[in-house]
């Protein structure tokens, strides 16, 4: 069994794998309590964890002293590494881009594409290197942007279907916000498909719904490509 931690800014997400089956997967606000109930449930699994928050002095010897291994920690990667700044590189990209590794059977190009709190673009190349990618406001992000950096802009939700034109203020944010977010990402995808015609594109993330998916285009949902990504560093690296 292995045991993975996707640690977010909102959220924690805990899974348990069987090879490379999800057997059992669960959702909380992050806290030590909530991954320490999993450690003891499975104190034997290999234990990794990504994040993207700075942790407590404790917490770090927490993770320590339960041999839970942060993804940079690992010898072996899926992909090599071609970024000028790899300690800067956030866990969840890194295993991101493993996960897609993963369900490409190491076959490249790809293109990952995580929708969050931030929405970012990660690219491997044909010969299997990560060349970095982009990272921009998340659909939320936006919408609180527009409210607190405004007098009288009102804090709305994310919508799946909205109309192009805005007859109202409401209506007209809710278009601005995720009109623009949709067509930054399918910008990126078109230019990413213009020199790799078929190569697969993953979109990750709790916002994915959001966002068109179909295998006909080679456009695949997988919310915790995180999760995927750290297991196979687990096995990879045992």
């Amino acid at each position: 069994m292995n045991l993975v931690f996707d640690i977010g800014n909102t959220r924690c997400k805990a899974a348990v794998f069987h090879k490379d089956e999800l057997v059992e997967l669960a959702v909380e606000d992050f806290s030590i309590d909530f991954i320490h109930s999993w450690v003891n449930r499975f104190p034997d699994a290999k234990k990794a964890f990504s994040s993207v928050i700075q942790f407590s002095d404790s917490d770090i010897a927490f993770f320590e002293t339960h041999f839970i291994m942060n993804v940079k920690e690992f010898k072996s990667f899926p992909v090599k590494i071609d970024y000028e700044t790899p300690e800067t590189l956030g866990d969840d990209r890194l295993a991101a881009v493993s996960g897609a590794a993963s369900l490409s059977e190491n076959m490249f190009p790809c293109m990952v594409v995580q929708a969050g709190t931030a929405i970012t673009f990660d690219y491997v190349d044909s010969k299997g290197c990560y060349q970095g990618g982009a990272i921009s406001p998340g659909i939320n992000m936006r919408f609180e942007a527009l409210h607190n950096f405004t007098g009288k802009l009102p804090l709305l939700k994310p919508r799946a279907t909205f109309a192009e034109i805005g007859k109202s203020t409401n209506d007209s944010i809710i278009s601005g916000v995720m009109l623009g977010s949709l067509a930054e990402v399918k910008y990126r995808i078109d230019s990413f498909r213009n020199s790799n015609n078929e190569a697969p594109v993953f979109i990750g993330g709790g916002d994915s719904v959001y966002f068109e998916v179909s295998s006909k285009n080679h456009i695949f949902a997988v919310p915790n490509i995180v999760l995927i990504g750290l297991n196979y560093l687990l096995n990879i690296n045992s």
